[in-house]
Protein backbone atom coordinates (compact mmCIF):
# COMPACT_ATOMS: atom_id res chain seq x y z
CA UNK A 1 0.00 0.00 0.00
CA UNK A 2 1.32 3.24 -0.97
CA UNK A 3 0.59 7.06 -0.38
CA UNK A 4 2.10 9.39 -2.45
CA UNK A 5 2.20 13.23 -1.25
CA UNK A 6 2.07 15.73 -3.44
CA UNK A 7 4.55 18.95 -3.23
CA UNK A 8 2.44 20.42 0.26
CA UNK A 9 0.07 18.74 2.82
CA UNK A 10 -1.63 20.23 5.36
CA UNK A 11 -4.75 19.26 8.06
CA UNK A 12 -6.25 16.29 9.18
CA UNK A 13 -8.80 16.26 6.46
CA UNK A 14 -6.48 15.84 3.62
CA UNK A 15 -4.71 13.03 5.77
CA UNK A 16 -7.99 11.16 5.99
CA UNK A 17 -8.78 11.49 2.54
CA UNK A 18 -5.22 10.18 1.48
CA UNK A 19 -5.77 6.94 3.96
CA UNK A 20 -9.24 6.43 3.06
CA UNK A 21 -8.25 5.65 -0.70
CA UNK A 22 -5.87 2.97 0.30
CA UNK A 23 -7.43 -0.89 -0.68
CA UNK A 24 -8.15 -3.39 1.87
CA UNK A 25 -7.47 -3.47 5.71
CA UNK A 26 -4.52 -1.91 7.20
CA UNK A 27 -4.19 -4.22 10.21
CA UNK A 28 -1.31 -6.29 9.64
CA UNK A 29 -0.15 -4.15 6.52
CA UNK A 30 3.30 -2.20 5.40
CA UNK A 31 1.98 1.48 4.25
CA UNK A 32 4.94 3.15 2.51
CA UNK A 33 4.60 6.85 2.49
CA UNK A 34 6.18 8.12 -0.82
CA UNK A 35 7.98 11.86 0.05
CA UNK A 36 9.45 12.48 -3.21
CA UNK A 37 7.53 15.49 -4.28
CA UNK A 38 6.97 16.71 -0.47
CA UNK A 39 8.48 20.14 0.03
CA UNK A 40 6.72 20.71 3.20
CA UNK A 41 4.38 19.03 5.70
CA UNK A 42 1.98 20.58 8.87
CA UNK A 43 2.69 18.51 12.13
CA UNK A 44 -1.77 17.88 12.06
CA UNK A 45 -1.04 16.15 8.50
CA UNK A 46 1.65 13.99 10.27
CA UNK A 47 0.07 13.29 13.50
CA UNK A 48 -3.16 12.50 11.26
CA UNK A 49 -1.51 10.07 8.85
CA UNK A 50 0.61 8.53 11.64
CA UNK A 51 -3.13 8.19 14.32
CA UNK A 52 -5.07 6.80 10.60
CA UNK A 53 -2.06 4.04 10.09
CA UNK A 54 -0.47 2.55 12.87
CA UNK A 55 -3.33 3.15 15.23
CA UNK A 56 -5.24 1.72 12.40
CA UNK A 57 -3.54 -1.83 12.99
CA UNK A 58 -0.64 -1.41 10.62
CA UNK A 59 2.38 -3.10 10.87
CA UNK A 60 4.28 -0.25 9.78
CA UNK A 61 4.83 3.08 8.16
CA UNK A 62 7.42 3.23 5.89
CA UNK A 63 8.76 6.64 5.08
CA UNK A 64 10.39 7.65 1.71
CA UNK A 65 12.51 10.23 0.95
CA UNK A 66 10.92 13.13 3.00
CA UNK A 67 11.75 16.22 4.63
CA UNK A 68 13.69 16.33 8.01
CA UNK A 69 11.12 18.91 9.37
CA UNK A 70 8.05 16.41 8.34
CA UNK A 71 9.95 13.49 9.78
CA UNK A 72 10.79 15.00 13.08
CA UNK A 73 6.56 15.43 12.87
CA UNK A 74 6.09 11.59 12.13
CA UNK A 75 8.46 10.04 15.01
CA UNK A 76 6.85 12.60 17.48
CA UNK A 77 3.12 11.62 16.27
CA UNK A 78 4.59 7.57 16.33
CA UNK A 79 6.27 8.26 19.76
CA UNK A 80 3.15 9.47 21.26
CA UNK A 81 1.32 6.81 20.05
CA UNK A 82 3.43 4.30 21.61
CA UNK A 83 4.65 3.09 18.06
CA UNK A 84 7.98 4.81 17.54
CA UNK A 85 9.01 1.42 16.75
CA UNK A 86 7.04 0.39 13.63
CA UNK A 87 7.88 3.58 11.84
CA UNK A 88 10.68 3.51 9.73
CA UNK A 89 12.39 6.31 8.16
CA UNK A 90 14.20 5.19 4.37
CA UNK A 91 15.96 7.84 2.73
CA UNK A 92 15.51 10.99 4.22
CA UNK A 93 15.95 14.22 2.23
CA UNK A 94 18.78 16.76 3.06
CA UNK A 95 16.89 19.57 5.32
Amino acid sequence: MIIELPSMVAGRALADALVDRLDGDLAGAVVVLDCRHLVTGSPSFAARVVARVLGGGAAELRVDAAPAAFVADLRDAAGRLGAADRLVVRQAAAA
